[in-house]
């Protein structure tokens, strides 16, 4: 790749957003033209800098880059086709802005021609485009704009709407997803038998795909922004393990089984970290740093691909030193955690009765089942969100650890009766002042 290329109307360059950076950085585009004005864009991929040629602008000849090659000539097609279309615009426009320019630059990296060229595209067909192209992103990059579990999900509602499609003998196109398509397909759902919240989780992601159509010229029909397309949900009946049960947990005498004591200690790995399933499990001492003398675990979180910083709990210290000599549990498939762990709790004896709420089918339903019967693996993440806040914790340094965007969505996850939070707020100085 040539140090820089010119044309009359600018110059191109690829450099990296964080040259210091530790972890992989992204690669953008950067446009000069005019004076002082630039444009800079992210290409969508990433590199470690030790790996980059600043000079040469692509990633060094290192042998175990797999997609080393794929990417520097896709750097090089981004210039190339960018500066033809710099040529082009100077045919057509006296002049033109930034916005013109992301335009044709975003065109470009979605492998698009124009606006004019996409015109014609129908709803599946863009979901199917649009997923198609961040898992390559992902595949490409391992840090794409979407999480491969969001993708997944995607995937999961655009089958479905397939499936209603089919079953109903609707066509599904962006001038069709209105109100009536949203009742229907929401009975559907319900027909199958699905709960309230999965129903919500597919109406999320047609508002989120639309929401992208519309973004990139594809859609014009805005009926979805209507206020009764919305995503529904209902308050479940995820139950959170006191700190009390959490040590009756942790003190099990489980030798006799080492099955079940290798669940219990990745179910407690969760619990400490705040962790979700797919970021706790086979998480251990290669993941811990020393920052100024404090250990911590290293986390890239799958579902936000966010690097987090947790400091060691000392008992996960002596969990990893005790049992497994110096080193951490193994990886165990999900399932089998999860069908341990409710062993686990019942032999621990957490045996309160809670009655699960739950609308499956369009219909409520009222059940009572054993505590230990519902705890899961999601439960030591509930569980670490709701007694740190009730340790007194700070929200946001919770939220840190968590993941958790915002407060309100934290406040809605974790499981605080009236009474706890009477009994948190009465430690307050307001209520300790004379």
């Amino acid at each position: 790749m040539a140090k820089s290329i010119s044309s009359t109307s600018g110059t191109v360059r690829f450099l990296l957003k964080n040259p210091s950076s530790l972890k992989e950085t992204s690669i953008l585009f950067s446009y000069s033209y005019g004076r002082a004005n630039r444009l800079k864009l992210s290409t969508g991929f990433k590199i470690l800098p030790k790996y980059w040629d600043s000079n040469k602008q692509k990633i060094r000849a290192v042998s175990h880059i797999a997609n080393r090659e794929m990417v520097n000539s896709r750097l090089l097609e981004f210039e190339s086709l960018f500066l033809k279309g710099i040529t082009n615009l100077n045919g057509n426009y006296k002049q033109y802005d930034k916005d013109v320019l992301k335009e044709l630059f975003y065109n470009i990296i979605n492998n698009k021609e124009s606006k004019d060229a996409t015109k014609n595209i129908e709803f599946l067909q863009f979901a199917d485009e649009f997923v198609k192209q961040r898992e390559e992103q992902l595949r490409m990059t391992s840090m794409g704009s979407l999480s491969l579990i969001t993708i997944r999900a995607y995937k999961q509602t655009i089958k479905k709407i397939r499936e209603y499609s089919k079953a109903y003998g609707r066509k599904v196109i962006f001038k069709t997803i209105d109100l009536e398509f949203y009742y229907s397909f929401v009975n559907y759902l319900e027909e199958k038998d699905m709960s309230l919240n999965t129903i919500g989780k597919h109406i999320k992601n047609i508002i989120a795909l639309m929401n992208r159509a519309t973004e990139e010229g594809v859609n014009t029909n805005l009926t979805y922004k209507h206020r009764e397309f919305r995503r529904v949900s209902e308050n479940t009946s995820a139950i959170y393990l006191t700190a009390d049960e959490i040590n009756r947990i942790e003190n099990l005498d489980l030798t006799h089984n080492k099955s079940w004591e290798q669940a219990r200690d990745l179910f407690l790995i969760g619990y400490y970290t705040g962790q979700r399933v797919s970021d706790f499990n086979g998480l251990g001492v290669k993941d811990i740093r020393t920052f100024n003398g404090k250990e911590v675990f290293e986390i890239t979180q799958k579902k936000t691909s966010k690097t987090i910083y947790i400091p060691v709990h000392p008992n996960l210290k002596s969990i990893f030193t005790k049992r497994y000599n110096g080193k951490s549990p193994k990886k165990m498939p999900e399932p089998l955690i999860n069908e341990y762990i409710k062993k686990i709790g019942l032999k621990a004896k957490i045996n309160d009765s809670v009655v699960s709420i739950k609308t499956k089918g369009g219909v409520k339903n009222s059940e009572t089942k054993k505590k230990y019967d519902l705890i899961g693996t999601h439960t030591a993440r509930r569980s670490f969100c709701t007694n740190a806040y009730l340790s007194k914790m700070p929200v946001i340094d919770i939220m840190a650890i968590s993941g958790h965007t915002s407060e309100l969505e934290f406040y809605k996850y974790i499981k605080v009766t009236p009474q706890e939070r009477a009994v948190k707020i009465a430690d307050s100085v307001f209520f300790k002042l004379n």
